[in-house]
């Protein structure tokens, strides 16, 4: 874990946590893409995957920076293509036969479908803590559905689907909404995420302090606080204000 303690401690007004979902709360589903691979006889591990994975996000997050639209065909190609090569899997023939495997998975039921370890646990420990938590991700329109197959809606109050309110991070209305939603300001929020360009930036357009989420550490040195696993959320937040605990009820 690097970085400060979030929030003013002589304010104390933090009130919510939103996290990204895709790479952050939901985890890729690796087995599905070591068996992909298999299948053309391409023999890794999950764990080589995990780790070539997370490095080909830091290589992805220049586009993504440029870019107007990122939930499409041409992202997540150029997002498997870093991944292959961070496996040192040359591209012909058989990785493109991965990657339409891998696409049609994602288009039929989603390839970032998995609770990320610890994702449950930090949920419900900072609603214990008396925090709202909620989710804003760019994604297709079933971020509420993978959430709940995953078993992690429960303790969410705020969702926010790029598809379903028409704006993608890192623009700050996407999070507005949550904000407006959930009846806060921005100084009430901090963000966690996987991607500067997208949630670290477009947390701070709008407002809110940014945790990065860097698993592997493959980020370089940055000017925001980054942690390994979801469960360091907590120790970088000092406690909710008691009116916090007041005005946030259950779902």
């Amino acid at each position: 874990m690097s970085g400060r303690a979030i929030g003013d401690p002589d304010r104390l007004t933090l009130r919510a946590v939103f996290f990204d979902a895709g790479n952050t709360l939901l985890s890729l589903d690796y087995p599905a893409i070591v068996e992909a691979l298999a299948v053309e006889g391409i023999p890794v591990g999950r764990e080589q995957v995990w780790r070539a994975e997370c490095r080909a996000r830091v290589r992805l997050d220049p586009l993504l920076a440029e870019i107007a639209v990122r939930e499409s065909a041409e992202v997540f190609t150029r997002y498997m293509r870093f991944t292959f090569d961070e496996l040192e899997i040359a591209w012909g023939a058989r990785a493109e036969r991965v990657l339409t495997a891998l696409r049609d998975i994602n288009r039929g039921q989603g390839l970032w479908r998995a609770a990320t370890p610890g994702a449950s646990e930090v949920l419900h420990e900072l609603t214990g803590r008396g925090y709202l938590v909620g989710v804003i991700s760019n994604a297709d329109g079933r971020i509420e559905t993978l959430l709940r197959n995953a078993g992690l809606f429960e303790p969410l109050s705020v969702i926010i689907d790029s598809h379903v309110v028409g704006v993608e991070k890192p623009d700050p209305r996407i999070f507005d909404f949550a904000l407006e939603r959930a009846g806060l300001s921005p100084e009430d929020a901090v963000y966690v995420g996987d991607f500067y360009s997208l949630d670290v930036v477009g947390a701070r357009r709008a407002g809110l302090e940014a945790i990065l989420l860097d698993p592997v550490g493959a980020w370089p040195p940055l000017d925001c606080s980054k942690i390994a696993a979801l469960g360091e959320v907590a120790d970088l937040l000092p406690p909710p204000s008691r009116s916090a605990r007041d005005r946030l009820t259950p779902k």
